[in-house]
């Protein structure tokens, strides 16, 4: 009886193998359709996007050159032969001493995780 049953439930077990292949494919071609679906939606959302928003060159505010830069230059003038001026003390401030400038830190509070007043002098 045993015999039976096992040869039997072979049988069963081979026919439910079947079916569950059956049923994996099924799903799995369901799948593979939806995946293609889902990736063209996002391709044209994408797309959409990108087409309505445009990006548009930033205008850009021309400011006037520094006051030692020449804006009229000719090709001719660079071959002119002449001493150069240097700009490298432009805009440069000279201090005849530092007791003069005073002391900029002497209202300066400390803020933070200091456990104690600090003290500058």
């Amino acid at each position: 009886m045993g015999f039976f049953k096992r040869f039997f439930g072979k049988q069963k077990d081979e026919s439910s193998d079947e079916a569950n292949n059956a049923v994996e494919q099924n799903m799995q071609s369901q799948l593979k359709a939806q995946y293609h679906r889902d990736i063209d939606e996002d391709v044209s959302s994408l797309e959409s996007i990108l087409d309505d928003s445009e990006d548009q060159p930033e205008e850009s505010v021309v400011l006037p050159a520094p006051d030692y830069d020449e804006p009229n230059v000719t090709v001719d003038d660079v071959l002119v032969e002449s001493e150069m001026e240097s700009f490298s003390e432009k805009n440069t401030v000279e201090h005849a001493s530092v007791e003069d400038i005073g002391n900029h830190l002497e209202s300066a509070t400390v803020v933070g995780d200091v456990s104690s007043e600090v003290s500058f002098e």
